[in-house]
Formats: structure tokens, C-alpha cells, sequence
């Protein structure tokens, strides 16, 4: 199974890297992660945490190149 890194893009040049990485079967399966890591993120800032409406989840390979972006689901809807 290939290893997928889930980088968060906040405002301006601040990342967070993920340095550990998941395993995980497809890219399906690391855009579901990615929607969990939003929900974990949304519900921090419920609790007090900086704003994410303009952070992006991005989904990156082993080799670092950038597979998928994903925004704050507010702005694609994507939790629905």
C-alpha cells in the first residue's frame, strides 16, 4: 500500500508538515483521511483554536509532490 502525507496549508507560508506519513490503499481512501483531519481541525477550533476557513489540506506522495488539495470544507462542501 502506498504512504500518503497530509500537509496544512494556513494562511500565508505556514505549514504543517505531516513528517510521519499513513498508509493507506488508494487515493480514495486519502481523500476520506483528509475529510477526518478536517473534522478533527473543525472541531478544534469549535474548542477554541485559530480559524481554518482558509487553510488547505494538501495530500502529498512519498517523493513530496502534491497529489490533491483539499479546502476548508465550508468552501467546496465537501462534510456536506
Amino acid at each position: 500500500m502506498p504512504w500518503f502525507y497530509f500537509d496544512v496549508l494556513h494562511d500565508g507560508d505556514d505549514v504543517t508538515r505531516d513528517h510521519k506519513g499513513t498508509e493507506l490503499p488508494d487515493m480514495g481512501a486519502a481523500r476520506t483521511y483528509a475529510l477526518v483531519l478536517w473534522q478533527r481541525i473543525i472541531q478544534e477550533r469549535a474548542a477554541g483554536g485559530r480559524d481554518p476557513t482558509h487553510w488547505t489540506i494538501a495530500i502529498l506522495d512519498v517523493h513530496g509532490t502534491v497529489l490533491d488539495l483539499l479546502p476548508h470544507p465550508a468552501r467546496d462542501e465537501a462534510l456536506g
